[in-house]
């Protein structure tokens, strides 16, 4: 899938659990209440993309880029984080439970 066809697909409501997205850049994208449980996202860019709501439980956000993204809401309860980029503060108002392995 490519970037604009992944944000078309959470437009419309459908259901990405366990899509390969790995490697996408998707910064600055609005995919708010995106439903990406199980999900592969390792190595994507993630910049400042609108998460809020969104369903990431155990998504692979394996050496993720999320600096900026904004992520209240967010389920990202037995997601791998793994060398993720994030700002801590941003995972206030995130659902989180697993191991927190995360650059920041």
């Amino acid at each position: 899938m490519t970037a604009d066809e992944v944000v078309r697909a959470v437009r419309e409501g459908r259901d990405l659990s366990g899509a390969n997205l790995a490697g996408l850049d998707l910064s600055g994208r609005d995919l708010r209440n995106a439903r990406l449980s199980g999900a592969d996202l390792s190595e994507c860019n993630l910049r400042g993309t609108d998460l809020r709501g969104a369903d990431l439980s155990y998504a692979n956000l394996y050496k993720a880029d999320l600096r900026g993204a904004k992520l209240r809401r967010a389920n990202l309860m037995r997601a791998n984080r793994t060398l993720a980029k994030f700002r801590k503060w941003a995972l206030k108002g995130a659902y989180i439970a697993g191991p927190t392995a995360y650059a920041d």
